[in-house]
């Protein structure tokens, strides 16, 4: 039995897999079908593709004109075209979806939909996909969010998503949206190779794939790209670092009606990640915008890593691994998946589908944070009489003052360094349909069992520090009166950040087990469909919290305890406290589709969907800490219930002047859910809060002759409908718009092709948003322009042109920081003038050129 390092036994094949390997049942697969797959009629002048069979979270295979949800296809060339810096910044090409795509090419994004609300980071309703299931169980895990072990490389032929809907009844743990990242399978022959160089900044990437067919039933797709450089922001080294490379092998059979295919990744990269940085902002009123870099740390360009803040010295959550941790590496993971996918149609109307993938996951995050304060702020902190030095730097052991600090400003915030050495994951989702003729239409029964595991071992030592925020920022000490050092190489503690959360070793597990059914019929013009899933979720394992080791440690060894040394905070893992513990939740999905005409189709359905909480629940009330089965009155923390609907409209058509397609839909969310941040400094950590949104989304195409345009939108009117500490303690932000949701969220994409040349741009922008859910100020909206130039040298042979962010915009991706503008005095003193705010930047300008080689 093969064993983890941790001494447990480690995922393993299900038994699906072992009897699909057998020779028995692959002579079973053999068996010739009879029945003939529908496949639809090509539509001329298909706008939006809306004969593209959606493959997503649905029951059947059914093209999208026929189809009763919100789905979304994005092509290879429209993502070539926008010249994403991130796999987030993909996203914003997906009308409703909003992803808060700052935080660099590493991940940690913040990616939500249709106004469900982002409570705690991560990605809590969305689950991202490729081919066909999920890369990690759970989107919003802390320090190991989906994006972390996804990229977006020349092996994916179309991201399909399908927002709200039927992604409650065919996914587990995704009301929100179903984002599938759908991989080339050889069917076509040939490939490309391609090189992109950073023009001003330092990064280069090869990018190469190739597929075809071996022989007449055997396909094969592979490819991959490695990447090296600083990253779009300016590090002084090698932050960026990594490849990807991904395959699969196809054998089809049974006249082209069955396959079996074989696929793997391998992940492995290091990326650096991005906090908050200070900037300039003119406020009016409650009104904060006109952001601009302040002297001393350039938010245009710069990142928070400095040559003084790059280690900092640990302590292990156990009181071990005593050392130093680079926090330079920002985000690493590595990811090796193996899979197995089968189809075949069988005799008599029947359909075996059947997926499985087997991931093994590692990952770290590694980084500085930074907050705002004045000098006086941080000695008032301290007591009177104390004094602040420079550990390190050109300044080292000198006195600070406010005048001699780079940008006027000391960090006192978070040294991270987690890592989960086991966030693997298994995915097993196996279904049986058969189709029936039944009078005047067809009707197809579909019936599933989907089965996961996710493991979450992780280990936090995560200190304070006093940090000088500016280019190579400084360490800094405070001393007490008679000259005594507090803070040791400007920490103040060791793993005491936030409330002394943060000595935490975690071994925790998650099993979900869900079957499900569907129905759909098809009768002339008219489609039906219902679903129906049941999700149990089992979570067991252990974990340690912190607790203080009673007179310190001495960490350096010199046979005294000083300064942080005396504040050492370490898991308490002699005893862990159990977990232990059941949830289960039913969805429904249900959908009607009238086709009034060949390009138009109109459809309504509603849907109610759950998605299981899972390590954000540790380290809470909700956990008896004796047995760890949930607390009483627990239930409705450990599940979040979402439910919607929609009405929607897909129209297509042509005239002289070119086509045209509009897919309209019209939506109604609500969602009541336990909300846990240990980082929030501004605000409960723990709550239960209700939110409702409604909304209008917009997909449109046009073109004529050689221009073409793309255009997609979200109007969303979002409200807190609960809020359970607030009203209980007078504080209620019932009523509320939740902060960082904007009303309008849109993307604009002009093309015009003339001859071998093809110039373009994407704008994305949105309205202003609240910066927090009390309301207290509002950020002012943004555009931001993309641009593009493709040469089509000859016809193997192309150069493009990008350039990201074209105006250089300082702009937050979401709110600003809670609290920011209060911590440097700026809302309460300097109404009507200029402030300092704090807030994690986009992506600043970045121009890139590529050089491309089909064959």
């Amino acid at each position: 039995m093969t064993t983890c390092p941790l001494g447990r036994p480690a995922l393993r094949l299900q038994p699906i897999a072992a009897l699909l390997a057998s020779s028995s049942f692959a002579a079973l697969i053999a068996v010739p079908a009879h029945a003939q797959q529908d496949q639809p009629a090509a539509a001329p002048q298909d706008a939006l593709r809306l004969e593209t069979v959606v493959v997503t979270a649905s029951s059947a295979g059914k093209s999208k004109m026929r189809s009763s949800v919100s789905v979304s296809d994005v092509e290879g060339q429209q993502v070539a075209d926008f010249g994403p810096r991130s796999e987030a910044e993909v996203l914003h090409l997906i009308p409703g979806v909003r992803a808060e795509s700052s935080a660099g090419p590493g991940g940690n994004s913040n990616i939500t939909v249709r106004g469900l609300p982002i409570s705690s980071g991560g990605s809590k309703y969305v689950q991202l996909q490729e081919d066909g299931l999920p890369v990690v169980e759970f989107g919003d895990m802390n320090f190991a969010n989906n994006d972390y072990f996804i990229r977006y490389d020349a092996n994916v032929d179309r991201i399909q998503t399908v927002r709200g809907g039927s992604a409650s009844t065919f996914a587990s743990n995704a009301p929100g949206a179903v984002i599938n990242f759908i991989s080339k399978t050889g069917e076509e022959e040939g490939g490309a190779i391609g090189v992109t160089r950073g023009l001003n900044y330092k990064e280069t990437r090869v990018d190469g794939d190739v597929g075809g067919k071996l022989s007449e039933h055997l396909r094969y797709h592979v490819g991959g790209y490695y990447r090296s450089g600083e990253g779009p922001r300016r590090t002084g080294f090698t932050a960026l670092e990594g490849y990807q490379l991904k395959g699969n092998l196809t054998h089809d059979f049974n006249g082209g009606k069955g396959h079996v295919r074989l696929n793997f990744k391998l992940l492995d990269e290091k990326a650096p990640t991005y906090t908050s940085m200070p900037a300039f902002a003119a406020i009016d009123g409650n009104t904060v915008g006109g952001f601009s870099a302040i002297p001393g740390l350039d938010i245009a360009k710069d990142a928070v890593y400095s040559v003084y803040n790059g280690t900092v010295p640990v302590v292990g959550p156990g009181g071990t691994a005593i050392g130093a941790a680079s926090l330079g590496k920002g985000i690493t993971m590595k990811s090796r998946a193996v899979g197995l996918e089968l189809r075949n149609e069988f005799a008599h109307g029947f359909t075996l589908e059947e997926k499985f993938k087997l991931s093994r996951n590692a990952s770290s995050f590694q980084t500085q944070f930074l907050n705002l304060n004045s000098l006086a702020d941080i000695l008032g902190g301290f007591g009177a009489g104390t004094s602040a030095v420079y550990a390190n730097g050109p300044r080292a052991g000198q006195a600070v003052t406010q005048a001699n600090l780079a940008t006027g400003y000391i960090s006192r915030n978070a040294a991270i360094n987690t890592q989960a050495p086991e966030m693997d994951h298994l995915a097993n989702d196996i279904s049986l349909s058969k189709k029936f003729s039944v009078a005047g239409g067809k009707l197809n029964a579909r019936a599933g069992l989907y089965h996961a595991r996710q493991d979450v071992v992780q280990q936090w030592a995560i200190s304070e520090r006093l940090v000088e925020v500016g280019r190579d920022g400084a360490l800094i000490d405070v001393r007490d009166a008679a000259g005594n050092p507090l803070t040791s190489m400007g920490l103040t503690g060791y793993n005491n950040q936030w409330g002394g959360c943060c000595a935490r070793d975690v071994d925790a597990h998650y099993k979900v087990d869900a079957p499900y059914l569907s129905l759909s019929v098809e009768a002339g013009d008219f489609d039906f469909d219902a679903s129906l899933r049941r999700d149990r979720m089992r979570a067991s394992g252990k974990y340690a919290v912190p607790v203080t080791l009673p007179g310190g440690l001495d960490v350096d060894g010199d046979g005294r305890i000083t300064g942080a040394e005396r504040n050492v905070l370490v898991a308490d893992v002699a005893r862990a406290r159990p977990v232990g513990y059941t949830v289960g939740y039913t969805s429904y999905s249900l959908g009607a589709n009238w086709r009034v005409s060949r390009d138009l189709s109109v459809f309504a359905r509603t849907s109610e969907g759950g998605r299981a909480i899972a390590d954000r629940l540790l380290y809470s009330s909700n956990i008896d800490p004796q047995t760890g089965a949930l607390a009483p009155g627990a239930r409705e923390a450990a599940v979040a219930t979402v439910k919607q609907s929609e009405l929607g409209a897909k129209l297509r058509g042509s005239a002289d002047w070119g086509k045209y397609g509009l897919f309209a839909t019209v939506f109604h969310a609500t969602v009541n859910e336990y909300d846990y941040d240990q980082t929030r400094t501004v605000g409960p950590k723990l709550n239960l809060i209700g939110y409702k949104a409604d909304g209008l989304e917009l997909e449109s195409v046009l073109s004529a002759g050689n221009f073409s345009l793309n255009a997609n939108a979200v109007y969303t009117k979002a409200k807190i409908t609960r809020d359970l500490v607030g009203q209980a303690s007078g504080g209620s932000t019932v009523g509320s718009v939740p902060g960082g949701t904007p009303d309008w969220l849109y993307t604009i994409a002009p093309r015009y092709s003339a001859g071998a040349f093809t110039v373009g741009a994407v704008v994305v922008g949105q309205t202003a948003v609240w910066s927090n859910n009390g309301n207290n100020f509002k950020v002012k909206g943004r555009q931001l322009v993309n641009a593009f130039l493709n040469y089509e040298w000859t016809p193997e042979l192309s150069v493009s042109l990008n350039v990201s962010n074209l105006f250089n915009k300082i702009t937050p991706s979401g709110g600003i920081d809670q609290g920011s503008l209060a911590d440097v005095r700026s809302l309460g003193a300097v109404v009507g003038a200029a402030g300092v705010a704090s807030f994690r930047p986009e992506s600043p300008r970045t121009a890139s050129l590529a050089l491309r080689y089909r064959f």
